[in-house]
């Protein structure tokens, strides 16, 4: 019973996949025949066996049967074997910490390490305090700059400064800030 109903199995899967690829054996059989293959026999066998065709006639004479292997033309690439480099042994990983001098600060390292730990004494920043019209330095990116201070924001530790070279409103906070 089992053979029945393998042998019904493979009948069903081959007529559908018949059906489903009857147009590409169509042009298959269409290839074979500008090829000069008979249809449905081995690929293989039915190929025509070709004559090896003798090279054309050289000016040189042929090479004798023994003996070295004739050397390769000049022309053709040759690729040499190259020495795997050892490899380089891993660079030592830092110990200390990051240098400060980085553009920016770390996303949340600076602000959650001054809200968990408050300090007792206030900082020489913080306790100076700022008025409209003092002139002050401040840094920012790279340079430092001078500047007259326009407004302050003491709940946001900040100053809004009027930078002296062109004029332009910038808002620094106070450990960014010193007075001139």
């Amino acid at each position: 019973m089992q053979n029945d109903m393998k042998s019904t199995i493979q009948a069903a899967v081959a007529e559908e996949v018949g059906k489903a690829m009857a147009r590409q054996l169509d042009l298959l059989e269409k290839i074979a025949q500008f090829l000069g293959i008979e249809p449905g026999s081995n690929p293989a066998s039915s190929a025509p066996k070709r004559t090896p065709v003798p090279p054309p006639a050289s000016k040189r004479p042929p090479a004798p049967p023994t003996g070295p292997a004739p050397k390769r033309p000049s022309s053709v690439p040759v690729r040499k074997w190259v020495k795997p480099k050892p490899e380089a042994a891993p660079k030592p990983t830092r110990t200390k910490a990051a240098p400060q001098n980085r553009r920016g600060s770390p996303r949340a390292a600076g602000r959650t390490a001054a809200v968990a730990t408050p300090s007792s004494s206030p900082s020489p920043a913080t306790s100076v305090t700022y008025a409209e019209g003092q002139e002050v330095r401040y840094k920012q990116g790279r340079g430092t700059f001078s500047a007259k201070v326009t407004a302050v924001d003491a709940k946001a530790k900040t100053v809004t400064v009027e930078r002296v070279s062109d004029n332009k409103k910038v808002v620094r906070p106070f450990d960014k800030v010193t007075p001139a």
